[in-house]
């Protein structure tokens, strides 16, 4: 099955063939490229990045067109989460948090993703995106790196800028803010919402297999679904659950209580103290033997789900799953949510990974994972949702 990628600013090509070796990376898709990649073979095709100016971006109608072809057609980060957005009706698929922000209503215009890009470097991106100015901002402050007016301010002179100029030296200098250590910037450049969603959507794609619906469903323009009795997957694939589940299960913490049964056979549990089941991850044993399960994340996510099942939690897991995803589509076009009520959240979640707060969590990160690795998007991820849900 032939796999197109495009991609650019939002993560670099060389990170995408990577992650999927046997995919034909291409840069950020303009008119007429989706339709070329479906004539030459392609039957799953990720759209992240693509032309916002001086050529013709991608129309909704190719995509549509290409979709209802037969080909497999998921996207986010940036145009792939706009046109996700708006032709999920078609069986389109979007991944991220940037996909959820255009489907529900958060953003209509393509202002919040677009930046200025080297063409002469893989598209590279040479301005920061509004959308990680935003979450750049929350984290400032945080960290009590920003006050509260200075991260209003700091928004408005993003937002009042013209994209090439969203450079965080300039926006720093216009909103009066002095950052003479560089901790400010440095915090600031290391939010990239755009690429964890990429990198989501990459690994989402290498764990289809062959012939696999992107959402394992066929949704031409349905209306949704009607439950005349109980329905264990609440209206969802038993595909869809086995790639959402375990990185909502992971990113919570609540795969404590099963880390027992994840390795066994593996360690002897009889002798360990931890002290409470959400300190069990970092035991200094369980640790590495967890981390060197991540080194197989299909085969972990599939232990996992298996576990659930034989221990009858899957339907647990399945409505708290749904339950914050449902809340979360709810809440977020009529919510606001406040910096302290987002830290709230991730000192929480920071607790459930045996963490006294958020802030010790990201002290021990080890490239970009915890070191009984799990992975950083999954946490962040996780976090999005549940702060959403429980505003």
């Amino acid at each position: 099955m032939r796999t197109t990628i495009f991609t650019g600013p939002s993560l670099p090509p060389g990170e995408a063939r990577a992650l999927l070796p046997q995919a034909h990376v291409l840069p950020p898709a303009k008119r007429g490229d989706v339709y070329r990649a479906r004539e030459s073979g392609s039957s799953r095709i990720l759209i992240i990045d693509g032309s916002f100016s001086q050529v013709l971006p991608v129309s909704p109608r190719e995509v549509v067109e290409v979709a209802r072809d037969g080909a497999q057609i998921v996207g986010a980060s940036s145009m792939g989460a706009i046109r996700a957005a708006e032709c999920w009706p078609v069986g389109v698929h979007g991944v991220g948090a940037v996909y959820r922000m255009y489907r529900s209503g958060l953003f209509d215009s393509d202002d919040p993703v677009v930046v200025a890009t080297d063409p002469d470097d893989d598209h590279s991106a040479v301005s920061v995106a509004l959308v990680n100015i935003r979450a750049a901002i929350r984290k400032l402050y945080g960290l009590k790196l920003i006050t509260r007016s200075q991260g209003v301010e700091l928004h408005r002179v993003a937002a009042e800028s013209y994209y090439p100029d969203r450079v965080w030296r300039l926006l720093f200098k216009k909103a009066g803010i002095d950052d003479p250590s560089g901790v400010i910037g440095e915090v600031a450049a290391s939010v990239d919402i755009k690429r964890v969603d990429a990198l989501r959507a990459v690994r989402f794609l290498s764990l289809l297999p062959d012939g696999a619906p992107a959402d394992g469903t066929d949704r031409r323009f349905s209306q949704g679904p009607r439950y005349s009795s109980h329905d264990p997957l609440l209206g969802h694939s038993r595909e869809e659950l086995d790639l959402s589940l375990p990185p909502f299960i992971f990113g919570t913490g609540r795969y404590q209580k099963y880390i027992r049964f994840l390795l066994a056979g593996q360690l002897d549990f009889a002798g360990l103290t931890t002290g409470s089941e959400s300190k069990l991850s970092r035991n200094s044993s369980v640790e590495p033997a967890l981390a060197g399960l991540f080194l197989d994340i299909p085969s972990l996510s599939a232990n996992l789900m298996d576990k659930i099942h034989h221990f009858r939690q899957f339907e647990t897991e399945v409505m708290l799953w749904h339950a914050v995803h449902r809340l979360k589509d709810h809440k977020t076009s009529r919510t606001e949510v406040t910096p302290p009520h987002e830290t709230k959240v991730r000192d929480s979640i920071a607790k459930a990974h045996g963490y006294d707060n958020w802030d010790a969590l990201t002290t021990d990160l080890r490239d970009d994972a915890l070191p009984s690795g799990v992975p950083l998007d999954w946490i962040e991820e996780a976090c999005h949702d549940l702060t959403l849900a429980r505003s």
